[in-house]
């Protein structure tokens, strides 16, 4: 035997998900990590505890305890994004108020929602299902006045003056379902600012949450609570760069999806961006080597938003056209006048191998290596004529080949002249022309790549650059 209890169904996304990590939370104080398990049963969750029905009341005890220890005053309510003062004050608990998890021990949601009643149907007080419990039921910030209509200042009088005002969601949920919210939010989810925006990430289970999983979601969020990143970051980059923040997040996070809300604070709370989305594709790219953390944080560090917004559609989108044009965003916006930073090896390797799906053969080809390491020669000078034509290049044209064939007269001027560029043999470029004929697009993508990207280390210690390079 054990205690089941389910989530109400109420068709909100984060607020079942927040509900659910709520009663896991008080099954965990009141029985141990071991004894709670979260299953998904698509549309609502249900929280099985394996203990006897018996232990019942030390539930309600447990429940009880939480609300009067953590939400007696109004400090976590209005420090939650999405709930005001005047909200936090109808949430919080009062002193002869008490509370039971019997109505979640039954599934009453297969009924249709009536309209004057809770959109959880439990058949207690109310409160307003705010943005800070559910902020996939509230309306989005203004977009050219499209959500403001006009509303008299006092409805009961006909002859007051109307004003434009936002409209007003009335739907409500129980207390009950509020305070267990608010648990599993804090309990659960990851709170950080951007330059005006509040952030709630909130992990959304698939299948079963057990045991480790659910103790180590329970603590992960600590990694990144409050944090504040002083930047204009695009929100479709937010969940690349949140979980680029928490790197150890790769295996906990597996089988989970990602639901984020972008709220701003003007004259109240505004919902400016809710996603919902899968992100094990993030996660493979994140935890394929350190480089590619190391990359996304450099390009944050000098807000190079176009280069990650590139990597973004190739990781999420699998957009394997935006992989040239990520390595040419990436150096040129990473790059300082004096220096020119390339691609890390590893992170050229993923993406030639994992995303492009390149064999390993013309990834290694020695004749490819050679050739690119004439290419980067002219980027190192931050002259990127000729990988751009390179990469806008057409089998059917001969762009392809009179590129190649006029980089290597300048660089034959260039080695007459003195300077040091390594220039490949013929027997090289007739290989690098036999492959291209053979698989075009992957030839060039791996020349292109190869050449934005550090020499790896298999390279000859004579062919790795290292030093800074000037303007001149």
């Amino acid at each position: 035997m054990s205690i089941t209890l389910y989530t109400p169904a109420t068709g909100f996304p984060d607020l079942e998900v927040k509900i659910a990590y709520g009663l896991a939370r008080v099954g965990v104080e009141a029985f141990g990590m071991e004894k709670v398990t979260i299953r998904d049963n698509g549309g609502f969750y249900s929280i099985l505890i394996n203990v006897d029905e018996t232990e019942f009341p030390k539930l309600d005890s447990t429940f009880n305890m939480l609300c009067k220890r953590l939400l007696s005053s109004e400090f976590i309510p209005s420090n939650t994004p999405g709930i005001g003062s005047r909200s936090a004050k109808s949430i919080n608990v009062k002193e002869n108020e008490s509370f039971s998890l019997e109505i979640y021990k039954s599934m009453e949601f297969l009924s249709e929602n009536k309209s004057n009643e809770n959109t959880c149907r439990h058949k207690h007080s109310s409160v307003g299902n705010i943005i800070g419990l559910t902020a996939s039921t509230s309306f989005h910030n203004r977009r050219d006045g499209l959500d403001i209509q006009s509303q008299s200042m006092n409805p009961k009088d006909k002859t007051s003056p109307k004003v434009p005002r936002r409209p007003t969601n009335p739907k409500n949920i129980c207390k009950t379902c509020a305070l267990l919210a608010i648990l599993g939010m804090w309990y659960a989810s990851f709170i950080f600012n951007i330059k005006g925006k509040e952030i709630i990430a909130l992990p959304v289970p698939e299948g079963e949450v057990s045991d480790t999983r659910l103790q180590q979601i329970f603590s992960l969020h600590h990694q990144i609570r409050k944090s504040w990143f002083n930047l204009e970051i695009p929100q479709t980059l937010i969940p690349l760069i949140f979980l680029a923040n928490v790197p150890s997040s790769a295996d906990i996070l597996k089988q989970f999806d990602l639901f984020i809300a972008v709220l701003s604070r003007q004259q109240g709370y505004h919902v400016d961006g809710l996603y919902l989305m899968p992100i094990e594709k993030y996660l493979s790219f994140l935890s394929d080597n350190p480089f590619n953390i190391a990359a996304i944080d450099l390009m944050v560090e000098k807000e190079a938003f176009s280069a990650l917004q590139e990597l973004n559609n190739i990781i999420y989108y699998d957009k394997q056209d935006s992989i040239m044009m990520f390595a040419r965003l990436y150096v040129q916006e990473t790059s300082t006048n004096n220096f020119t930073n390339l691609l890390y090896p590893k992170t050229a390797k993923y993406l030639l191998k994992e995303v492009a799906m390149i064999s390993q053969d013309i990834i290694e080809n020695r004749a490819l290596e050679s050739l690119a390491r004439t290419l980067r020669y002219f980027i190192i000078e931050k002259k990127y004529g000729y990988a751009d034509d390179i990469r806008n290049a057409r089998k059917e044209s001969r762009d392809f080949e009179e590129t190649i064939a006029k980089m290597l007269r300048e660089g034959r001027l260039r080695l007459e002249q003195k300077e040091k560029i390594h220039l490949p043999t013929d027997e090289e470029i007739k290989e690098v022309f036999r492959l291209a004929n053979q698989d075009f697009e992957a030839t060039k993508t791996t020349l292109v790549i190869l050449a934005f990207s550090f020499p790896s280390a298999s390279q000859k210690p004579e062919e790795v650059i290292t030093e800074e390079v000037s303007n001149a």
